[in-house]
């Protein structure tokens, strides 16, 4: 599904960026150019080809690996995007990692305490954080624990181990919190889906201990809908982590999209899109292969897959 995925995006992209007001060439050259140079110029990036012919070229492109040259600075977009890349990861890292120790502990306690005042507090909570904007809650980080309270930097990732760290905090934290509250509400509405069944009575009738019983029994057996979610997250949070990285000033890819947005730099917005959908595409090809880990009747269907499929081939090799 990579090349649908990629086929699609790009197209989207470079459509709206071609229909959007503004003009390229004049963001380049400022409101004094002359006709002269504006033609050169717009001869020069070839923005005078037509619209599917710069497609089809960007997409030959792809194919060699080249991304195309930002038309701004001149620079290779590949090779931009690569330096920016490691923080983005680190910081979706960071926040999808944060919002699975959050979340789903959470969930397990919300589902195992049903209707309880821990239930229903938690579920408002969950709900509000779902709702808030990530831009939102990370001014308002910045104006507690940067103006008032003085502990994290307000912008920036700074140099070395603590200064980064530090600097991660924030941005870490404003990028978990909706997702935390999704990952919690899945985790609580999975469980509540096992908790009843009969193997969990069963369980309970051999003396087994509550903590083995909700790790190894409950939670084991409403794994996949979490992993779902946490996959789908992890992969929203590679290409939303947009504003967190513009609030924070973070040097990542969010931010390098926003500038290129401004500047109508079309090779690099492409060039995020086409990195951010593969990384999507491996975020969701790697929970997929989780799946047959959490479960294993998944694990041996594609067993039972394999070998009809090794009996079909030694068929069609002794019929021939």
């Amino acid at each position: 599904m990579v090349i649908p995925v990629l086929l699609g995006a790009t197209f989207l992209v470079f459509f709206i960026m071609e229909f959007s007001p503004g003009d390229p060439v004049l963001t380049l050259l400022g409101p004094d150019a002359t006709p002269e140079q504006l033609a050169e110029m717009t001869h020069t990036l070839g923005l005078d080809r037509p619209f599917f012919v710069r497609y089809l070229s960007f997409i030959q492109g792809i194919l060699r690996g080249d991304l195309g040259t930002s038309y701004k600075y001149g620079l290779d977009v590949f090779d931009e995007i690569m330096l920016r890349l490691p923080n983005t990861l680190l910081l979706a890292g960071s926040a999808i990692l944060l919002a699975v120790i959050v979340g789903i502990p959470v969930g397990i306690i919300s589902a195992k305490k049903q209707y309880s005042a821990f239930d229903n507090i938690t579920m408002v909570a969950t709900l509000i954080g779902s709702a808030a904007p990530a831009f939102w809650l990370g001014l308002v980080f910045v104006m507690v624990f940067s103006l008032q309270l003085k502990w994290l930097p307000s912008a920036g990732m700074g140099e070395g181990f603590v200064p980064v760290l530090k600097s991660l905090i924030m941005p870490a934290v404003t990028l978990s919190m909706n997702t935390a509250a999704i990952i919690a509400r899945q985790t609580r509405s999975s469980m509540l889906d096992v908790i009843r069944q009969d193997y969990i009575d069963t369980a309970r009738s051999k003396g087994l201990s509550e903590k083995t019983i909700t790790y190894r029994h409950m939670l084991k057996n409403a794994l996949i809908p979490i992993i779902t979610v946490v996959g789908l997250q992890f992969g929203i949070l590679l290409g939303g982590s947009v504003m967190t990285e513009t609030v924070f000033s973070w040097h990542g890819i969010g931010r390098y999209v926003i500038e290129a947005i401004k500047n109508k730099d079309i090779p690099c917005i492409l060039g995020s899109i086409v990195v951010i959908s593969v990384l999507f595409t491996l975020v969701n090809l790697f929970v997929d292969i989780l799946y047959a880990f959490a479960d294993p009747r998944i694990k041996a269907q594609y067993k039972s897959a394999s070998k009809m499929m090794k009996a079909v081939k030694r068929e069609n090799a002794y019929g021939k």
